[in-house]
């Protein structure tokens, strides 16, 4: 089995070293277009994000598969021209792209890589081009389950919205890697080319748990789980796979159809709140603002690695940011660096960062300490009341 995997996993580097031989190139056309979009263009570069996604779905790559689904979400609203590919865009591809390859070259241990930057990256800059309405559902988890009721896969709802747009049906197709796929000569990325053909992957995943131990009876199958979106209707999709109908199951897409639920009085909204902790650090997020605090009592001082971890969870929020660090609470140089970092992220996503009562005094002490003036923020466009009072 080992060998089998090392195959594979040598198979899915050399395609995606394929996928994206030419991909600057492709990106660098791409933004001399502009708006005036080339489609088999971008289709070309979607298709490579998708392919990747997919191989990495089935070899458990979550690195690889997170940012591939990222990129792949991005492109999908350049194609549908929600999205200029301007220079802001295609270098934020370019770096993504170039990520990826990175990773899926590293195997196995590229899940040991730190990729939240550059998720929030991607999911800031889609997040701004989504009407309101949709960036406040995006993210909403929308389940996949099998007839029996077990879930396979959640997925967030706007991925799925962009995987069955144009009339698509979805369907969750079962496979067992032993009886359809290797007594077939096949591989499961054969599989999964065969099924791009004919529609669009959103996930899949390999089930090694279903197959028990030696103290339960005998199972004789490796479950391979896909979810399938196809125009193809459901009384002739069988035949795209040669499989028994049975296990081929239409997705219920009626929920993405839900009516909104009335606006909550501010007192609900309040108890609805997402609230996060990052070490001192607490993000509270709610459609249309995210705030951060952090407890002045904390006797271990700041961190600013959590303070990066949560400014990153605000980042992706895409609304802005408001906090209150607390008036008396210590900093040091390390916050300080991240606090800038995080100003300029938000200045080049258009989001606002911002204290809700003037930064605390240690802010501004530690940074003049070091050299830092208000005239050295806005020398890099930050406002000087991001580390001084004004």
């Amino acid at each position: 089995m080992d060998m089998m995997d090392d195959e594979i996993m040598a198979m899915f580097v050399e395609d995606t070293r394929e996928h994206l031989g030419n991909i600057e190139s492709a990106l660098m056309d791409m933004e001399r277009d502009g708006a005036d979009i080339d489609e088999e263009l971008v289709n070309k570069v979607f298709r490579a994000a998708h392919s990747i996604k997919g191989g990495a779905g089935f070899l458990n790559l979550a690195n690889v598969r997170d940012l591939a689904h990222k990129l792949e979400n991005l492109l999908h609203m350049v194609r549908g021209r929600e999205v200029v590919p301007d220079t802001r865009v295609i270098n934020l591809l370019l770096a993504g792209f170039d990520r990826l390859l990175t990773l899926v070259e590293m195997g196995a241990a590229s899940d040991g890589e730190d990729i939240a930057g550059m998720l929030a990256d991607l999911s800031g800059l889609t997040a701004e081009h989504l009407a309101p309405q949709q960036r406040a559902t995006a993210a909403a988890a929308f389940p996949v389950a099998l007839p029996g009721g077990e879930v396979v896969f959640t997925e967030d709802e706007l991925s799925v919205r962009q995987g069955v747009s144009g009339g698509k049906n979805l369907y969750l197709v079962e496979y067992d890697l032993i009886h359809d796929v290797q007594a077939r000569g096949k591989t499961p990325l054969d599989v999964i080319t065969t099924m791009e053909s004919s529609g669009l992957i959103l996930d899949c995943r390999m089930e090694l748990a279903a197959v028990g131990d030696l103290d339960a009876p005998p199972v004789n199958r490796i479950p391979f789980y896909v979810l399938f979106a196809s125009i193809v209707e459901p009384d002739i999709v069988g035949y795209l796979f040669a499989l028994e109908p049975g296990r081929i199951h239409p997705v219920d897409l009626s929920p993405l159809d839900a009516p909104a639920e009335a606006a909550p009085t501010a007192e609900a909204a309040a108890s609805a709140a997402r609230v996060e902790t990052y070490g001192a650090y607490c993000l509270q997020r709610r459609d249309g603002q995210a705030r951060l605090t952090r407890a002045d009592a904390d006797p271990a001082g700041p961190d600013a690695a959590d303070a990066r971890e949560a400014l990153l969870a605000g980042l992706a929020h895409g609304t802005g940011l408001v906090m209150d660090l607390g008036g008396g609470a210590p900093a040091d140089l390390a916050l300080v660096q991240v606090l800038v970092a995080a100003g300029r992220s938000f200045a080049a996503r258009g989001l606002g960062l911002a204290h809700e009562n003037g930064p605390p005094p240690a802010l501004a002490e530690t940074a003049a300490r070091a050299g830092i003036t208000p005239a050295s923020l806005a020398a890099v466009g930050l406002p000087p009341e991001l580390l001084f009072a004004s």
